[in-house]
C-alpha cells in the first residue's frame, strides 16, 4: 500500500491488490479515506477500481496503478471527483427527487419520471464517470426510430428527443457541481435538428365562422372559445380561471391559476407555467358583456342542480361545479371544428 499521511483535509490513496482464485493479478481498488465529518462519524471513503491488462508484468501494473491512484488523489482533493462508482440510473432518482425537494413542479417531475422509462434502460448501467457524448447520440438515434413512441408506435419528435437530452444534460451537470465527473459530457453531444414550425395564426373571416358556428353550440363553450381566442392563454389557465379573478370595473382579468391533469394526481390546481405566466389581461367590453351573460346562466344552472352542484369558484366547470379536464377542451374543439368545417384549433 502506498502511505496514509493527512494531506490537505484527506488521505493518501491506498491501493490494494485483486487476485483471482489462481492468484493472477487482476486489477487495484484505490481508496482515499475523507476522514470524519462535522457529527464525529467516519465519511465514506472515495473509491476507484484499475484494472490489470493481461499483457503487463505485476512490476509494471503496480507501476500504472500508482500513477491512477496519484491521480485520482488529486482529483479527490481538487473536488474533481468522488465515487467513481455512481451510475446514471440511481444518480438521476436521485437528482429528480433533489428538484422535487427544492419545489419544482408536479407536472415537471412527473414528465422526468416519465423520460426515464426511455433513457434507464439504455444508460443506467454506466458510470457517470464512463458516461461519452457517443453513449448519448446512441440513445437519440435510438429514440429516433420506429416503436418509441408508444402511443403511434412511430418514432419520436426532434422536440421529444431533446426533452430527454435536458433531462440528461440537467443531472450531468448537477454531477458536475457535486464533483462526480469533471464537466457536463451531455454539451458534447450531438441533437437532432429541430424544424422551426410557422406560427398558426388565424384570419379575421377564420375568426369570424367561428363565432358564427359557436351561435349554434350549448352557450357554455361561447364564452369558453371567446377567451381562448381574444386572450391567447394556455387551455389550463382559462380553465383555472374563478370569478374573483374577474374585474368587471376595469374590464381584465387575473391570470394566476392552471388546471392540470397527471394519472397519478387526477385534475389539480396549480400555478402558471412560468413566473411571467402570472399576468393580467385587458379584455374588450364585448367579452365582458359575454362573461356578465354567462355569469347569470351559470348562477342559473346553479340554482337548477342544488346540491349536485359544488360551487368552487370557477368560471367554466364540469356539470357538478368541478373543475374540467383540460383535455376535454381539445376534444371538444376537434369535434366542433370538425362539424362545422372550420380549420383545426389550438
Amino acid at each position: 500500500m502506498t502511505g496514509a499521511a493527512w494531506q490537505g483535509g484527506i488521505y493518501m490513496a491506498n491501493i490494494q491488490e485483486r487476485r483471482d482464485k489462481s492468484g493472477k493479478l487482476i486489477s487495484y481498488s484505490i481508496r482515499v479515506h475523507r476522514g470524519r465529518g462535522p457529527d464525529g462519524k467516519q465519511l465514506k471513503p472515495w473509491t476507484a477500481t484499475f484494472d490489470v491488462s493481461p499483457t503487463w508484468t505485476e512490476k509494471s501494473a503496480r507501476k500504472k496503478a500508482e500513477a491512477f491512484a496519484a491521480t485520482f488523489e488529486k482529483e479527490c482533493r481538487e473536488g474533481i471527483t468522488t465515487d467513481s462508482r455512481q451510475k446514471f440510473g440511481p444518480y438521476c432518482e436521485y437528482v429528480i427527487q433533489l428538484k422535487e425537494e427544492r419545489g419544482a413542479k408536479h407536472s415537471t417531475i412527473s414528465n422526468y419520471k416519465d423520460l426515464t422509462a426511455r433513457i434507464t434502460p439504455v444508460i443506467g448501467h454506466i458510470r457517470l464517470k464512463d458516461l461519452r457524448p457517443d453513449h448519448l447520440n446512441d440513445l437519440y438515434t435510438t429514440l429516433a426510430q420506429d416503436g418509441q413512441n408508444k402511443r403511434t408506435g412511430g418514432k419520436l419528435s426532434a422536440k421529444s428527443i431533446l426533452e430527454h437530452h435536458r433531462l440528461i444534460s440537467a443531472v450531468l451537470e448537477q454531477a458536475a457541481k457535486e464533483g462526480l465527473v469533471p464537466f457536463n459530457v451531455a454539451s458534447r453531444a450531438t441533437l437532432p435538428k429541430v424544424e422551426r414550425k410557422e406560427v398558426n395564426y388565424f384570419q379575421p373571416e377564420q375568426v369570424a365562422a367561428i363565432r358564427e358556428a359557436l351561435e349554434l353550440e350549448p352557450f357554455k363553450w361561447k364564452p369558453l372559445v371567446h377567451m381562448l381566442l381574444i386572450t391567447g392563454a394556455r387551455r389550463g389557465e382559462i380553465l383555472g380561471l374563478k370569478w374573483g379573478e374577474v374585474d368587471f370595473d376595469r374590464n381584465q382579468i387575473h391570470i394566476c391559476n392552471n388546471i392540470l391533469y397527471r394519472s397519478d394526481r387526477g385534475i389539480y390546481e396549480d400555478t402558471p407555467k412560468t413566473a411571467t405566466s402570472n399576468r393580467y389581461v385587458v379584455l374588450p367590453a364585448e367579452t365582458m358583456q359575454l362573461l356578465r351573460q354567462y355569469r347569470i346562466w351559470q348562477n342559473g344552472e346553479r340554482l337548477r342542480l342544488g346540491e349536485y352542484y359544488q360551487y368552487q369558484g370557477f368560471l367554466f366547470t364540469q356539470e357538478n361545479g368541478s373543475p374540467m379536464h383540460p383535455d376535454s377542451i381539445t376534444s371538444w374543439l376537434t369535434k366542433f371544428s370538425k362539424r362545422h368545417g372550420l380549420p383545426h384549433i389550438n
